[in-house]
Order: C-alpha cells, then sequence, then structure tokens
C-alpha cells in the first residue's frame, strides 16, 4: 500500500486522479492494448494468473484503490509494465514462502527415509538452493541499480524491458514507437550507463 510520502507531487507530477486514470485508460488504443497484454503476457509464469488480462486488471484496480501511484507526468504504457512487473514478482515471493512453508510440514510429518523430495527434482540441496538464491538477490539489487540509473529515460527504460523480457529489438521498437537510429541510440545510452555503474564489466 502506497503511503502519505508517495502520493506527494514528483519530478512527474501529482498523483493522478481517479478521473485522471481512467481518462487514460479510455484513451488506450488497440495498439497500447496488444503491447500491455505483450507486458503482461511476459510476467504471468509462477502467478496464479492465466490471462494477461488478469494482471493488467489486477494493476488498475490496485491503482484505483491506491496500492500503486501514477504521476500524471509519466508515460503511462512504460510505467505499467513496470508495475505489472511488481505485483506479478510480490505474488510469486508470497507463493513461494507459502511452498517452503508447506513443504517443512510434509518433511516434518514423514518418515526420514521416505521425506519428500521439497527440493524439486533436480536434487539440489539446501547450500545450493540458498545460493541460487544469493544470486538472484544480488542480480535484482543490480537490476535495481540500472533501473533507477536511467529513470525518466524512457528509451533506454524500454530497451532495458526488452533486455529482461526477452524481447526481439523489433518487438520493442513496435511498442516504443522508437525509429531504428532511436533504438540504436538507446542501446549505447544503456551501455555507457552500464560502464559507468559497473567499470569492473570492461576489463573483461
Amino acid at each position: 500500500m502506497s503511503t502519505p510520502e508517495d502520493r506527494l507531487d514528483s519530478k512527474y507530477g501529482a498523483a493522478a486522479t481517479t478521473d485522471q486514470i481512467e481518462e487514460q485508460i479510455e484513451r488506450l488504443t488497440d495498439a497500447d492494448w496488444m503491447r500491455l497484454r505483450k507486458m503482461a503476457k511476459a510476467n504471468l509464469w509462477g502467478i496464479r494468473f492465466d490471462d494477461p488480462d488478469e494482471l493488467i486488471n489486477e494493476t488498475f484496480e490496485r491503482l484505483f484503490t491506491g496500492g500503486r501511484i501514477w504521476n500524471v507526468g509519466m508515460a503511462f504504457i512504460p510505467w505499467m509494465r513496470s508495475a505489472m512487473k511488481s505485483i506479478a514478482h510480490g505474488i510469486r515471493n508470497r507463493n513461494s514462502v507459502k511452498l517452503e512453508a508447506l513443504a517443512g510440514d510434509l518433511a516434518a510429518d514423514s518418515d526420514p527415509g521416505t521425506a519428500p523430495d521439497i527440493f524439486g527434482s533436480e536434487g539440489k540441496t539446501p547450500l545450493a538452493l540458498a545460493l541460487t538464491e544469493e544470486a538472484r538477490a544480488l542480480a535484482e539489487v543490480e537490476l535495481a541499480k540500472i533501473e533507477a540509473h536511467f529513470k525518466g529515460n524512457q528509451n533506454v527504460e524500454l530497451v532495458l524491458m526488452g533486455i529482461e523480457d526477452g524481447m526481439k529489438p523489433e518487438e520493442v521498437r513496435e511498442i516504443g514507437g522508437m525509429t531504428m537510429t532511436q533504438y540504436e541510440t538507446a542501446r549505447k545510452q544503456l551501455r555507457r550507463g552500464l560502464d559507468k555503474l559497473f567499470p569492473a564489466r570492461r576489463e573483461k
């Protein structure tokens, strides 16, 4: 849930009112809806939704109820992409906690020799899982740093989104309405930004 501080005006302007949100949704074109569904589909794995529209509607609901804040100066489509990704990530985290608790209960109730394989079919040990989680956490911290660095640069944010979601360059250009020149410029800006954020990567 957003806090009162979240509703203060930012460099993107004031938090949108209900009327402004409704107007923005009504202005979405068929192409916009297609882009939103592509973005939502890329985030459906590991959550309870089967249809991209379900994740879109969940995001709209949180936007209307104050669970998410959209500032009127922010481009709506990239904001929706970020919000849907965040919501899906939160659902997956809650699911993981529930599964871990259930697995612990099952293991405690079983004989040692017949305890279910709660670490998956790949036979991963608790240590291996912990290392995997640590690597994922580190990657998420680095990604957050990258996204913060490029916040407000819509073209670079879209290129980054495409990389994260495994999209083709032409799909990214279509979603962002970018020319080839704009796309290549954004890629160069992304590379320069990464070199600045992570100097060690240039030495490899």
